[in-house]
């Protein structure tokens, strides 16, 4: 039996941190038929792109749920299960950016130390 530290129900850490191919990239839009040209392969890319991301994008995303199913695809029903929570709130474009990128940026981090990586 494994005594090595993983997040419950879920993948290895190294497999939620890892690059997927560009056909499971997670592709922003501005609203629908309408791509804003940013897009992730990974859990560390996805932060940086929700950070330059327009509040409108993120929270287009956001309410429909996108972002949760992309990141339940990696592996990682914790931070999907946060992300939900920000969704289900009735906040501005703004304040739901923020939340996100608090919430993703401290998962990122977790991941990383469980992981062993370098910050």
């Amino acid at each position: 039996m494994s005594t090595t530290a993983s997040p419950p129900n879920s993948k290895s850490v190294a497999d939620i941190l890892r690059s997927v191919p560009d056909e499971n990239a997670f592709y922003f839009y501005v609203g629908e038929g309408a791509p804003s040209g940013l897009k992730a392969t990974s859990l560390r890319e996805f932060l940086a792109q929700v950070e330059i991301a327009a509040p409108d994008s993120v929270a287009f995303h956001a309410h429909r749920g996108d972002f949760e199913k992309w990141v339940r695809m990696l592996g990682d029903p914790t931070l999907a299960k946060q992300l939900s929570t920000v969704s289900s709130q009735n906040l501005s474009p703004e304040e739901t950016k923020m939340k996100m990128i608090r919430i993703i940026r401290m998962r990122v981090g977790k991941l990383r130390k469980l992981a062993h990586e370098p910050e």
